[in-house]
């Protein structure tokens, strides 16, 4: 996920100077042109990359972009807050950056002037906020509740950015923005309905915590209350720790004026902070609630860690296997075992592969829900590795792999597993055949579903699969993953790491000559065995942040490398898609297979710990 101060230190800094701007041939040393058009002094300007461009900003307010072949001016950009005192251009020339006196930043848009957004660092703890025109917004969490929209030019008539999260949060805003795509919010944030349930929150241990008892037992109840909702109220979460624990969807008024919904929850030991908020009919958010008590010594357990690794090279259909998927997930799954192991800080450590005809849909479900609890016993014939998984608490860490066939479709993304129901030529697949195949495979929302039961301290979901990015789209256009109603939104509130393997509209390739997918291998031979992955900073301690960002970098490279090393001794060396197509033609940027990663910035003061050295 982009650093926003990374981004700006790649784009061009801006050179400070007073009165107006003139161009000169440095080699004759003559005056080109004269750029007249600021009504008072000019106090920064900026070349593009290219030198093609020059941008100028005066003490009147305004910001002009100049064609430096021909002196003239180009445009007039208009709605700067205040005087601009550093300017820069991104790489491409495609974004001008205009840093002002009160310390925001805005982005304009080269070709059309329009401003893009306004970033806005907060230097205390280093919070920061990037917000469109139009509401889209990512940044830091703490700095969503510091900073206010306002309505209708009323100076009280305001609501924290954060209210607006459910449907104009969007993570990767600003690297978006700078490498030139143009989202728009989904609606007109002035309409909506602003008026946000109001919750009470009440766990029968807090009076007892607050007196200086910790809890100790393991369960405790809770009483989420909603006491007023003049716009209804919906989709009411729990979370503890950060971590969604529970749920209750759609409507949960049901034509009352309040009511209060109820749940037993895991209490761990030492802080338990719990958090709750809702939403009313236009997904505006509430105000949390909140409350918190400690868990007593006596609580604390060693915990679990489960590795689910699946992988499908032979499919029901012979026309649709493979030749890594399985190498890939007995090479995930026992180099996580082996480091685990290693770290010592789980009891123990069980690896649970699904291979082949023991992929199927049926049994990747059932697995999952057995880790959540569900309580429904295995079907006959279930792989008996099945039975060694319990409910995941609250001090496990599940990890959860797939490598074979995913597809995206419409605006859902499929794994597609070893009983895949189509029976015909690969060739020949209509829409019938494909609805089938579609029918026997797993959504992103069946994930969500089989997954949002799971209460444990950390969750990783590695999925090689083609177009598995579609997994963290929006159900619009726009990417951001928050959005959407699906396996991404829970990923937010579960605090949950997840790596695909390609964005949505790309293959997930393999190459012969490495025996392996090119994400596994980057994850696990160049990134666990080599410890290539331990960079940021490179202190001996990997953690998944760390080993996801290595392997979405990693993977065009490679990419790249062996086509080129390849050529370079006359070799044909081809990259094979999970759909079977070889891919032997030199790969432009655009095409290179480029992972997705995702993962809650705010929870990185307690990582996953992924390896570390003895």
């Amino acid at each position: 996920m982009p650093d926003p101060q990374a981004l700006m230190k790649e784009m061009m800094g801006s050179m400070k100077v007073s009165g107006p701007v003139k161009l000169w041939d440095v080699g004759g040393g003559r005056e080109l042109f004269a750029l007249a058009g600021h009504a008072g002094e000019v106090r920064a300007v900026a070349f593009s990359a290219d030198a093609r461009l020059l941008a100028s900003a005066g003490t009147d307010g305004t910001l002009k972009l100049w064609d430096t072949g021909t002196g003239r001016e180009l445009r007039a950009l208009s709605g700067q807050n205040s005087t601009a005192t550093s300017l820069a251009f991104n790489p491409s020339g495609t974004v001008l950056a205009a840093t002002a006196e009160d310390g925001s930043t805005q982005l304009w848009d080269v070709k059309t002037g329009e401003r893009l957004a306004t970033l806005i660092s907060l230097y205390d703890g280093g919070d920061w906020l990037v917000v469109t025109p139009d509401g889209l917004f990512d940044g830091s969490p703490a700095a969503w509740d510091q900073i206010l929209w306002r309505f209708s030019q009323n100076t009280f008539d305001v609501a924290p950015v954060e209210t607006f999260f459910n449907e104009f949060f969007y993570p990767g805003l600003l690297a978006d923005l700078v490498a030139g795509q143009r989202p728009k919010a989904p609606r007109d944030i002035s309409q909506l309905d602003r008026r946000q349930p109001e919750l009470t929150l009440d766990a029968g241990a807090a009076s007892a915590a607050a007196a200086g008892a910790p809890v100790s037992s393991r369960t405790v109840g809770v009483r989420v209350n909603i006491t007023k909702a003049p716009a209804g109220a919906k989709d009411v979460r729990l979370f503890r720790n950060g971590s969604l624990v529970k749920v209750w969807r759609g409507d949960v008024l049901k034509g009352q004026a309040a009511t209060t919904l109820e749940a037993s929850i895991p209490v761990v030991a030492g802080e338990n902070r719990l958090t709750a908020y809702a939403f009313n009919r236009d997904n505006v958010k509430s105000a949390d609630a909140s409350t918190a008590f400690a868990g007593a010594a006596s609580l604390k357990r060693a915990g679990t860690a489960y590795i689910l690794a699946v992988g499908v090279n032979t499919y029901a259909n012979a026309q649709y296997n493979l030749k890594y998927a399985v190498a890939d997930a007995q090479a995930f799954g026992e180099e996580v075992r082996r480091q685990q192991t290693q770290l010592a800080r789980y009891e123990r450590v069980e690896v649970v592969p699904l291979l082949d005809a023991e992929a199927t849909k049926a049994n990747i479900l059932a697995a999952l829900k057995r880790l959540a609890g569900s309580g429904e016993a295995l079907a006959a014939g279930a792989p008996k590795s099945l039975e060694s998984l319990r409910q995941a608490q609250p001090e496990d860490v599940v990890v959860v792999y797939f490598a074979g066939h995913g597809t995206a479709q419409r605006d859902r993304f499929y794994l597609i597993p070893h009983d895949l129901g189509y029976a015909g030529g690969r060739d020949h697949l209509d829409e019938a055949g494909l609805q089938t195949m579609l029918s026997h495979s797993i959504s992103d929302e069946e994930l969500e579903r089989a997954i949002e039961g799971l209460d444990a301290a950390q969750l990783l979901l590695v999925i090689d699969a083609c177009n598995s990015g579609q997994a963290l789209e929006a159900e619009e256009k726009r990417r951001g993953p928050m959005n959407s109603k699906g396996l991404a939104q829970l990923a937010y509130e579960k605090g949950m790491y997840i790596l695909t393997a390609a964005q949505s509209y790309q293959a997930a390739l393999e190459a012969a000559q490495l025996g392996h997918g090119l994400l596994t291998y980057a994850l696990v031979e160049e990134g666990l065995k080599k410890g290539e992955a331990d960079s940021e900073p490179k202190d001996g301690t990997l953690v998944a942040k760390e080993w996801l960002d290595f392997a979405a970098e990693r993977v065009p490279q490679m990419q790249l490398e062996k086509m080129r090393q390849a050529r370079g001794l006359g070799v044909n060396l081809a990259f094979i898609s999970t759909g079977g197509t070889a891919k032997d033609a030199a790969p432009d940027e655009k095409s290179l297979q480029r992972p997705r990663a995702f993962y809650r910035r705010e929870l990185e003061s307690n990582p996953l710990i992924v390896s570390k050295k003895q």
